[in-house]
């Protein structure tokens, strides 16, 4: 069945004269952008393009369906001019994870404002589960979160890498070894988040699948509450970095490192 967005490909490439050139504009791959023009040529059964050296040059059919596309197209961008650009409070109700709340999201909140001025955030902030649960019911409109996808009913599309770093206290012992070994974990008292959180679950399949026992001694339902427990030398955890710049640069904590393990994992927006 053809689609708009059969005549919006098709458009691109007879303007830009060029299939890989459309895919970048439309942030698409060169094969699906192929894919739409053929399937745009068996359903009329005619030649759209003729393909040159260098360029594509449109057929005396492709002009015909170009300047009904451009028609089509046209009034369809008229629409959504009415019943979009011209409302004045349209409102997000917004999800994060802890780490993405306390890292990403108030810079990036503030610069989709600045954008859109007529749009409104109600944010609510938790763990990835209780979230997903929430975008799950129809309670919130879209979020983002951390960590692997874990509800079949959600969409998930990892938008910024993040890296996860083990740390300790520099009055821990461990911050003077260059690096440690999976073994040396099992008599290493830990720092958690609570179950739910995304890095906590991150953090037990890893230890899972290397069959090292986890012994907590402090859980926490903030991250601030983590790192004051680490910085005390309860424990040690593992964390985003981007939420121990600070502490790090102090020379307050420090990085463990594991021979040939590099913790790294995306932030999605979900819905």
């Amino acid at each position: 069945m053809l689609t708009i967005k059969h005549l919006i490909v098709f458009r691109e490439v007879a303007n830009l004269k060029s299939m890989s050139k459309a895919a970048q504009s439309l942030y698409m791959s060169q094969p699906t952008i192929s894919q739409k023009i053929q399937e745009l040529e068996t359903h009329y059964n005619i030649k759209l393009f003729q393909r040159y050296s260098k360029f594509l040059g449109i057929s005396e059919e492709g002009k015909v369906l170009l300047e009904h596309t451009n028609k089509v197209l046209n009034e369809l961008e008229k629409i959504d001019e009415i019943f979009f650009h011209k409302k004045e409070n349209i409102t997000l109700r917004v999800g994060t994870s802890l780490t993405v709340a306390t890292t990403i999201a108030p810079e990036l909140f503030k610069k989709i404002k600045e954008s859109k001025s007529n749009l409104n955030f109600q944010v609510y902030v938790d763990n990835t589960t209780s979230i997903e649960n929430l975008i799950s019911e129809n309670k919130l409109d879209i979020a983002i979160v951390e960590g692997d996808s874990q509800n079949d009913s959600i969409i998930y599309e990892p938008i910024i890498p993040d890296e996860l770093v083990l740390v300790c206290s520099h009055l821990n012992p461990l911050c003077k070894e260059k690096t440690i070994t999976r073994c040396m974990f099992k008599d290493i008292p830990f720092v958690v988040r609570e179950k739910g959180s995304g890095t906590r679950a991150f953090l037990e399949q890893y230890l899972n699948i290397n069959k090292i026992p986890c012994h907590i001694d402090w859980q926490c339902h903030s991250w601030e509450s983590v790192k004051q427990a680490v910085l005390c030398n309860h424990g040690i955890t593992i964390i985003s970095k981007k939420l121990i710049e600070k502490e790090l640069n102090n020379g307050f904590l420090h990085i463990l490192k594991i021979n040939g393990v590099k913790f790294e994992r995306m932030f999605s927006i979900c819905y």
